[in-house]
C-alpha cells in the first residue's frame, strides 16, 4: 500500500489571521516573501446534487489558464465505503486486477532474468573457448613475423588449454580402455606426452623415436593426436564460433525482452500507484474514523485533492522599467555550483548547453531554494539532484516562454519575481441515501491566496519534481532497480544499485575519481558551514545597530526581494493578491448560485 505525502508548509507573514503569530525563522528580511493579504484565506462548503461539484470545480481548472494561471495538482485520496457497494467493487475489482497484472509481470522479469543468467553462463564460457583460440592464431601471427620463440610460447599457451578441454570433455567419453586416462596407469607419461606434440606428430614409430618411448604408446599417441587435429580443426573451432554468434544473438533478445517487460509494467505500477487510498495515509485515516456521516454504516465515498494555481504580478507604478536581463546568462548566475554544473554536463536527458534561459530574479537558486531542499526530500523521501533542480526552474522558465504573445494558450505573463500564489484544499463527499437520491458535499478547508517570491515558487515546483520523483522511485523499487541498504543505520536510503553495492564493497566499486569527489563534497561542507557562522554573525550586528537607531541597510535586507512588508508589500503588492483570490471565491460561488453572486460577468 503507498503512503499519501503532504506537501510541506512554508512559512508565512504578515498574519492574516489574530491568533497566528508572525515568525518566520526560514526567512531572514529580503530573501524571501510569502504574504497573505487579510482577506486571503477563506473557508468554502457547497452541498449540491450530484455532478453539481463537478461542473463548478472544473469550470474553474478551465477558467484558471484564461486568467493567466498555471495550475497543478500536488496531492490526492480516495476512499469508499463498502457500503457504497457498486463503487467500492469497482474499486477494488480495478485495484485487484492491477495487482495481478504487476505480479505476473514480474513473474516474467524474473524467469526472464533466469534466462538470461543462464545464457550469460554459456557465454562465459565460450568467450574463454575463443580466447584459446585467439592465443593460437596470436602465436602463428608473431611466428611468420619472425618472433619465433615468443609466438611459439603463446601458442603453446592456447594448444595445451585447447588440448585439456579435448582429454578432459572428448576423449574420456571414447571408452574406458582406450581414453588418455583410463590407460594412465599403464603409461603414466602418456598425458604429459601428448601435451608436447605438435599437429605433424601423426606417425608411431617417430613419436617413440623422439620421445624414447614404447612403441605401443607411440601408436596410441600418434592415433589421439590426429583425432585431436581433425576435432579441433573441423569440429572444435566452427562450434565454439557458431555457438557463440547464436548464445550473443539470444543475449541481446534476453536483455531486450527484460527491458520490454520492465517498460510495459511501468504504466501499470504508476497506474495502481494513482489509484490512492486515503487508508494509506494517518491524517486521513483519522479523518474517516472520526468522521459523524458512518462510513461503516452509510453508503459513502470521499476523495481529496489539492490544486495550486500561481502566475506573476507586479505593483501598478507611475513609471514601470522594462526589462534589462539577458534572455541567456550563465549557470554560476543562476545560482548553479560548479558540481551542480558538472552533473548537468554529464546528463543526457536534459540536453545542458552550457547557458540557461534567464528569470526575473538571479541567482533564482538562491540559499532559500537550497535551504528547504532537505526538508522536500524529507517529505517525498526522494533524494533531489541538480539534474532535479534544474528540471523545477526549467518548468518556470517554460512558463514564462508559453504566454508569449501567439504561443500560449494564457495571456501574457509579467516579467516579475512576484507572484499571485493559489492554494485549494478540496474535500468532496458523495452520500446515497436510503431514499437512493446521491448528494455531494464539497469543503475547501482554508482555500488561500498569497503573494510569493519567485525563489517559493520554485520550491513548489521542486514538490511537484518530487512527486514524479517518488513515483519513479517507486516503479524502480519494484522493479528491482532501487532498494535499501541492508546496515539498521542505512535504511532510510533509497539508492540505486551500482550505489548500493559501492556503499557495500567500496573498495571494490568506487573508483579513484569517485574518492576525490568524495572529499571535495566534504571540504565543500566545512566551507558552507563556516559561510553559515559568517552570516549569522552579520545579521546579529544589524539587528544590533537597528535597536540603537542606526538602520544600515546592508545588514538589514538580507536578499533581492521586497523587506519592507508594512511600506511596500501592504501598499503596491496585496491590492493585486486580494482581488485576484476574491474573484477566485466569487467565481465558486457564482457556479454554485450562492445569492447575490448570479451572473457575474467573466
Amino acid at each position: 500500500m503507498q503512503i499519501i505525502i503532504m506537501p510541506i508548509e512554508l512559512p508565512s507573514g504578515p498574519p492574516p489571521l489574530s491568533w497566528e503569530e508572525f515568525t518566520v525563522k526560514e526567512f531572514e528580511r529580503g530573501e524571501a516573501g510569502n504574504w497573505y493579504p487579510l482577506e486571503g484565506r477563506m473557508r468554502i462548503d457547497f452541498t449540491t446534487k450530484i455532478g453539481g461539484w463537478t461542473s463548478g470545480s472544473y469550470s474553474l481548472f478551465f477558467q484558471l489558464p484564461k486568467w493567466g494561471y498555471v495550475r497543478a495538482k500536488i496531492t490526492e485520496a480516495t476512499f469508499v465505503s463498502p457500503v457504497f457497494r457498486e463503487y467500492y467493487e469497482l474499486t477494488v475489482r480495478q485495484r485487484e486486477q492491477i495487482e495481478a497484472q504487476i505480479k505476473q509481470g514480474l513473474a516474467s522479469i524474473s524467469t526472464a532474468i533466469s534466462d538470461m543468467e543462464l545464457v550469460y553462463h554459456d557465454i562465459r564460457k565460450y568467450r574463454d573457448y575463443l580466447e584459446y583460440m585467439t592465443w593460437i592464431e596470436q602465436g602463428k601471427i608473431l611466428i611468420k613475423k619472425g618472433k619465433k620463440e615468443e609466438g611459439e610460447t603463446i601458442k603453446k599457451k592456447g594448444e595445451q588449454t585447447i588440448k585439456a578441454i579435448f582429454i578432459d570433455e572428448v576423449d574420456v567419453h571414447t571408452g574406458e580402455l582406450i581414453a588418455l586416462k583410463s590407460i594412465a596407469p599403464r603409461w603414466p607419461t602418456i598425458i604429459a606426452d601428448f601435451m608436447q606434440l605438435s599437429d605433424d606428430e601423426v606417425d608411431g614409430k617417430e613419436i617413440s623415436k623422439k620421445h624414447e618411448i614404447s612403441e605401443a604408446e607411440g601408436v596410441v599417441l600418434a592415433t589421439k593426436n590426429k583425432l585431436y587435429v581433425q576435432w579441433r580443426d573441423k569440429i572444435f573451432f566452427d562450434t565454439v564460433k557458431r555457438r557463440y554468434k547464436n548464445l550473443l544473438i539470444i543475449l541481446e533478445a534476453r536483455k531486450k525482452s527484460v527491458d520490454e517487460y520492465r517498460n510495459m509494467l511501468r504504466p501499470t505500477i504508476a497506474r495502481y500507484k494513482m489509484l490512492n487510498d486515503a487508508l494509506s495515509n494517518k491524517e486521513r485515516r483519522t479523518d474517516i474514523q472520526r468522521s459523524w456521516l458512518h462510513p461503516e454504516a452509510q453508503a459513502q465515498s470521499a476523495d481529496w485533492m489539492t490544486l495550486w494555481a500561481w502566475k506573476p504580478v507586479a505593483p501598478n507604478e507611475k513609471y514601470k522599467i522594462a526589462r534589462e536581463s539577458p534572455d541567456k546568462i550563465s549557470p554560476f548566475e543562476a545560482g548553479f555550483t560548479k558540481d551542480d554544473i558538472e552533473e548537468l554536463k554529464k546528463d543526457t536527458t536534459i540536453k545542458f548547453k552550457g547557458t540557461v534561459d534567464s528569470l526575473p530574479m538571479e541567482p533564482s537558486i538562491d540559499k532559500v531554494v537550497r535551504r528547504f531542499i532537505p526538508a522536500i526530500q524529507s517529505e517525498w523521501g526522494v533524494k533531489l539532484s541538480a539534474v532535479d533542480i534544474y528540471k523545477a526552474r526549467q518548468i518556470l522558465v517554460t512558463q514564462f516562454k508559453e504566454t508569449i504573445v501567439g504561443l500560449g494558450g494564457r495571456e501574457p505573463w509579467i516579467w516579475s519575481p512576484y507572484f499571485v500564489f493559489l492554494d485549494i484544499p478540496m474535500f468532496r463527499t458523495v452520500l446515497r441515501l436510503p431514499n437512493g437520491e446521491e448528494i455531494e458535499d464539497v469543503q475547501i478547508e482554508d482555500m488561500s491566496g498569497s503573494t510569493q517570491t519567485q525563489n517559493l515558487i520554485i520550491i513548489h515546483l521542486l514538490e511537484l519534481v518530487a512527486k514524479e520523483k517518488q513515483l519513479d522511485n517507486y516503479m524502480a523499487e519494484l522493479l528491482g532497480e532501487m532498494g535499501y541498504m541492508d546496515k539498521d543505520t542505512e535504511k532510510n536510503r533509497l539508492l540505486a544499485t551500482d550505489e548500493i553495492m559501492k556503499e557495500e564493497f567500496p573498495e571494490i566499486f568506487i573508483t579513484k575519481e569517485e574518492e576525490y569527489d568524495k572529499f571535495m563534497e566534504k571540504m565543500k561542507k566545512q566551507k558552507e558551514m563556516a559561510m553559515k557562522v559568517a552570516n549569522k554573525s552579520k545579521n546579529i550586528v544589524g539587528d544590533v545597530l537597528s535597536k540603537t537607531g542606526l538602520n544600515v541597510s546592508f545588514l538589514q535586507a538580507h536578499g533581492p526581494y521586497e523587506f519592507a512588508i508594512h511600506q511596500r508589500v501592504t501598499k503596491f503588492y496585496q491590492p493585486i493578491t486580494g482581488p485576484e483570490f476574491l474573484r477566485v471565491a466569487s467565481f465558486l460561488k457564482s457556479k454554485f448560485d450562492v445569492p447575490g453572486y448570479e451572473g457575474v460577468p467573466w
